[in-house]
């Protein structure tokens, strides 16, 4: 029996108590009732587990409901109605746990892609490539569509076009130029005011930012950048020099004297050429593992630097990629191989797959860019031609579906993203039959979309390469003017769009005929008449016709007065 203290006011009766004071009235009125307390009701444990059950019942059903009527497949990616890019694109949808895996289905545009599909048991996912413009895609569990979202893919990026570089006297560069196809425009990521029409305007201090990285940005995530020196990049007029010019004194000198009396104001030099050779006592671990490097007998690269900064020479590098025949022959596993496990061909040339390849010649840039040289122009960045390349063997190709338009175009990129902290420009050389109707002749050299990652492509027009026809000519090597004009039409249609710039190579050797002041002219003349100011004279035993250059123009004097 209960005890309680002896303190305690309340008596406890069944399922109820009451107080032994009796309750206060408020009398207001002659019928005034007394004011009792509120009666409060208590459940019972048995009614109690009666709700909690009655709840989870409820829960259950709801939830039984939900799971019965919900989709099998959802949360597409890409969502409903947005603009994406990739290549190949990433498809993903998630699916309910106890869905039939073997039912599954991907429709892409209506084409059945289960095959290249991963289905798990909560995740279908694919890599796709698809073409720009609309697609849809569909989720189908036995003939019920349960997911499907329509999207746009968009794998092109905006146009960044520099019009026009002012250089004041205060020591500002106004750099004008026009975007098209961007959704943000940003310099040094810091966004930037489009005025009507696409046309845009920077302000650069030039004596404290030696360069400035111009950026657009579309919907889908594409990037198109721009690397620009603060100070107008002058309009070359250059020659070839190779390595065993460079590398000797008296014929460098000569080399810089013809620039230093003529118009003449860039030199391309040889570091890595034909060979295989790095012209100087190059640090880059392949080369040195395999040889490369002229330690004795090659350039004095600091002295090579030193005279083109002393007269004003502009020095671009040239490095020959894909065709190194020392790297092949000390390293097979990196070069092109036979059917047979040997070396295709004449054993020359480098598989452009390769990653390890690709790390060597962007090392070597690295460092050519170091050393002073400011720009860098790839030769032979391209896919062997010579011979019957249905036999070609490419090892680290693997599983790699990639064209080989694509694989040097991801090689322009890996370049550029490389190079891009240094702020060198990038160039190429290409075949100039490339911007024909020939399409990539199966060399991989698409000269439209190398153009989106590239500053300059330097056509090789040269006449005598030019089969009799071609343009309607002829005979191309006879005809330098219009066999030149009609190729670089075709290369300005390519490059349309782009912000890439021309600078071609141009003819000063013979062949079937001898080339001398009239078939230069005659060549640089058609590059004037396009309104392309800038080209390359190419003669491998660097022999140039200086009487086809016009005479440097005089240094500017200032007369001196006396009062």
């Amino acid at each position: 029996m209960a005890h309680y203290p002896k303190s305690s006011k309340k008596i406890f009766t069944r399922r109820r108590w009451r107080s032994r004071v009796t309750p206060r009235t408020k009398i207001t009125g002659a019928r005034a009732q007394p004011r009792m307390r509120r009666r409060r009701t208590r459940l019972t444990p048995r009614a109690l587990w009666a709700l909690v059950g009655l709840a989870c019942a409820i829960f259950l059903v709801v939830m039984l409901v939900i799971l019965i009527g919900s989709p099998a497949a959802s949360g597409i990616v890409p969502i409903e109605g947005s603009s994406v890019s990739g290549s190949p694109l990433h498809i993903e949808a998630s699916l309910k746990g106890n869905v039939d895996q073997a039912a599954v289905k991907i429709m892409v545009d209506g084409e059945d892609c289960t095959a290249g599909a991963t289905i798990t048991e909560s995740v279908l996912s694919m890599d796709a490539d698809l073409e720009d413009g609309e697609h849809l895609v569909e989720v189908m569990v036995g003939d019920r569509v349960e997911a499907s979202s329509r999207f746009f893919v968009d794998n092109t990026p905006p146009i960044v076009q520099v019009d026009e570089w002012e250089v004041r006297d205060d020591g500002i560069t106004v750099i004008r130029g026009r975007v098209e196809g961007a959704d943000a425009l940003m310099v040094d990521e810091k966004k930037l005011a489009v005025e009507e029409g696409g046309t845009f305007q920077v302000e650069v201090n030039r004596f404290e930012r030696a360069t400035v990285t111009i950026a657009a940005v579309d919907m889908a995530g594409n990037r198109r950048e721009l690397l620009l020196d603060t100070a107008p990049p002058p309009q070359i007029k250059g020659i070839h020099v190779s390595i065993w010019v460079a590398a000797d004194n008296n014929f460098f000198k000569q080399m810089a004297d013809l620039v230093e009396k003529t118009e003449l104001n860039g030199m391309q030099i040889d570091v890595k050429d034909e060979s295989g050779r790095i012209a100087y006592p190059s640090q880059v671990a392949l080369g040195v593992e395999v040889g490369s490097p002229l330690d004795k007998g090659g350039v004095d690269i600091d002295r090579i630097m030193d005279k083109c900064w002393y007269n004003g020479i502009y020095p671009i590098a040239r490095i020959v990629c894909f065709k190194d025949p020392v790297v092949a022959s000390k390293r097979p596993d990196l070069a092109v191989q036979n059917t047979s496990g040997g070396r295709w061909g004449d054993g020359k040339w480098l598989d452009p797959y390769s990653q390890e390849n690709w790390d060597y010649l962007l090392e070597l840039a690295v460092e050519a860019s170091r050393k002073g040289f400011k720009e860098i122009q790839l030769d032979y960045v391209r896919f062997p031609s010579d011979g019957d390349t249905r036999t070609c063997v490419f090892p680290a190709q693997g599983g790699d579906t990639r064209e080989k338009k694509q694989v040097i175009v991801d090689f322009l990129k890996y370049m550029r993203d490389g190079l891009k902290p240094l702020g060198v420009l990038l160039s190429a050389d290409v075949f100039g039959l490339t911007a024909s109707d020939q399409g990539d002749m199966g060399i991989g050299q698409d000269v439209t979309i190398m153009g989106q990652y590239l500053d300059y492509i330097c056509p090789m027009v040269y006449p005598s390469h030019y089969n009799p026809g071609e343009y309607e000519i002829g005979n191309p090597e006879a005809n330098p003017h219009d066999t030149v004009y009609h190729s670089l039409v075709d290369f300005q249609k390519k490059l349309e769009g782009t912000s890439c710039k021309l600078r071609p190579w141009l003819q000063d050797f013979s062949l079937s005929l001898t080339y001398g002041i009239t078939e230069v002219q005659s060549q640089i003349n058609a590059c004037y008449e396009l309104g392309i100011n800038e080209w390359l004279l190419w003669d491998p035993n660097c022999t140039f016709t200086e009487g086809a250059l016009q005479p440097a123009e005089p240094p500017e004097t200032t007369e001196e007065t006396t009062g």
